[in-house]
């Protein structure tokens, strides 16, 4: 009786030790699964940031191009009336540019700020995967101590009798 007692004791602290190995690895893998999700996240974000900053430098050499070139044709032409519409000509040219530059930052904008909530709703989600995992070791961990103490209380009753 004893033997058998000592023989399920040995198997349920095996068992115990297994499942606390398992939740410990399920662990592991969701904190890497979790770290490269933020860093493929904070990469996005990355390319994001130096895709809008070439357009915004490209906008603004567009915008000083256009102005030279405006800037040339009025000195150059001694026409009044050529020069009144080669001026109305480059205004326009230096509106639209500047709106262009107006527009792409907001875009920018946008996409940067999407992609911090993307982020933050990654991260918010990691963590509530770690925390689960955890708590869930944690009772894992319960259940086996509460299984050996069982165990225990079985042999010293046995042994008793």
């Amino acid at each position: 009786m004893m033997i058998t007692t000592f023989c399920s004791s040995m198997m349920i602290t095996t068992f115990c030790s297994s499942m606390i190995n398992t939740t410990f690895c399920s662990s592991m893998m969701i904190t890497t699964f979790c770290s490269s999700m933020m860093i493929t996240t904070f990469c996005s974000s990355m390319m994001i940031t130096t895709f809008c900053s070439s357009m915004m430098i490209t906008t603004f050499c567009s915008s000083i191009m256009i102005t030279t070139f405006c800037s040339s044709m009025m000195y150059d032409d001694y026409n009044f009336m050529n020069s009144m519409m080669i001026t109305t000509f480059c205004s326009s040219m230096m509106i639209t540019a500047f709106c262009s530059s107006m527009m792409i930052t907001t875009f920018c904008s946008s996409m940067m700020i999407t992609t911090l909530f993307s982020s933050m709703i990654i991260t918010t989600f990691c963590s509530s995967m770690m925390i689960t995992t955890f708590c869930s070791s944690m009772m894992i961990k319960t259940l086996c101590s509460s299984m050996m103490i069982t165990t225990f209380c079985s042999n010293m009753m046995i042994t008793t009798f």
